[in-house]
């Protein structure tokens, strides 16, 4: 692997007496999608959520270009060049497309607004036609090429991506990870929480499998076969296995 951006040790979540995430090890080298990868409860939103702020860790360490972050507000996470696309895309029903994506500038100089602007054009062709609708009127995935497009207004080097798939129909959802793919190939990192392991896996370049709030499996992509690490050598897994490893925690 290159070497890594975002560095997570040994990082635990509880909710009250509820532990969500223990002890949780992940890595994101720069300019690679790593999808994270597990069922219902697993603990992916919350590890999703952690990174960006939005749950506090108990314990553990996150590190982002060579910073510690743990202990920032959500609103330095995002200076610092980490955006997220939550799940259910967080738009402004009652806000135009544009007003959605100027929210996304937020912390940019507003010199940057038309080149950024331009550039978001640029990956999602539809927005410049939609820029006076209101977000509540659009279709869900143009609900979801809004949400990345207002993700990339804040000129990010890491996105994170909550279930981008939830939702919508399987000819839309290849859209959204062509859309996701076209995001990377511009040198962003993403990291990218889906139950829809097939599609994740069909774009990530790395993989963490998540159970019960642990990491369970974790390797690599390499010209279409999974790849985990046993010693020295790597060996490969079936989709099968993978899905095992999500579904019964091992």
């Amino acid at each position: 692997m290159m070497e890594s951006f975002l560095h997570i040790e040994k990082l635990s979540v509880n909710y009250g007496p509820v532990r969500a995430l223990s002890n949780v090890n992940v890595q994101a080298s720069r300019g690679k999608i790593v999808a994270l990868l597990g069922s219902n409860g697993a603990g992916k939103s919350t590890l999703m959520r952690a990174m960006i702020g939005l749950a506090r860790s108990s314990s553990g360490a996150i590190s982002f270009c060579g910073r510690r972050i743990e202990n920032l507000a959500v609103e330095q996470r995002v200076r610092l060049g980490i955006a997220i696309v939550l799940e259910g895309r967080g738009m402004l029903p009652r806000m135009t497309v544009l007003e959605n994506l100027q929210m996304g500038a937020f912390a940019q100089p507003a010199q940057n607004l038309d080149e950024d602007l331009e550039r978001v054009f640029s990956t999602f062709t539809i927005l410049r036609d939609r820029l006076q609708q209101l977000a509540g009127t659009l279709s869900g995935g143009e609900q979801q090429m809004l949400a990345f497009g207002r993700a990339m207004m804040s000129r990010p080097k890491l996105i994170l991506m909550d279930e981008p798939s939830m939702g919508l129909a399987p000819v839309i959802v290849e859209k959204v990870f062509d859309a996701i793919e076209q995001i990377n190939r511009a040198g962003t990192t993403i990291v990218l929480v889906e139950q829809n392991a097939r599609m994740a896996l069909s774009v990530a370049h790395a993989f963490y499998v998540i159970s019960n709030g642990s990491i369970v499996l974790a390797g690599e992509v390499v010209a279409g076969e999974l790849l985990v690490r046993e010693g020295d050598r790597s060996v490969t897994v079936s989709e099968e296995e993978l899905e095992a490893a999500y579904l019964e925690g091992h």
